[in-house]
């Protein structure tokens, strides 16, 4: 696997699709974890399938966690799965990238 993160707008997106043509892509991951977060799904169980099935795919999120933390229960605990599942991604990718501004700085 290969994980791609950013701010939004930062052009991981981009970043990723032009460096891995061809490759199996999954944008916007954090969006998949706040699915789960609004319908009491396990995490953990969501990422031991995902991993299996998509053990050479591109994954490519947003960074959520960094600002002010939201007064809604549920946007909190988005942000705080969404970081866990990342950390459990970026532990089994073999590459991981962090885009700011459309500059990619490969952080494993």
């Amino acid at each position: 696997m290969k994980l791609y993160i950013g701010g939004t707008g930062q052009g991981q997106l981009e970043m990723a699709r032009s460096e891995n043509p061809g490759a199996e892509l999954i944008p916007d991951f954090h969006l998949r974890i706040r699915w789960l977060v609004e319908n009491r799904q396990d995490l953990s169980a969501f990422l031991e399938d995902f991993c299996r099935q998509h053990p050479d795919a591109v994954i490519v999120s947003d960074e959520i966690g960094c600002g002010i933390v939201p007064m809604d229960p549920l946007e909190r605990e988005w942000r705080q799965m969404t970081g866990r599942a990342l950390c459990r991604i970026a532990g089994q990718s073999d590459q991981v990238t962090r885009v700011i501004c459309g500059i990619g700085q490969r952080i494993k």
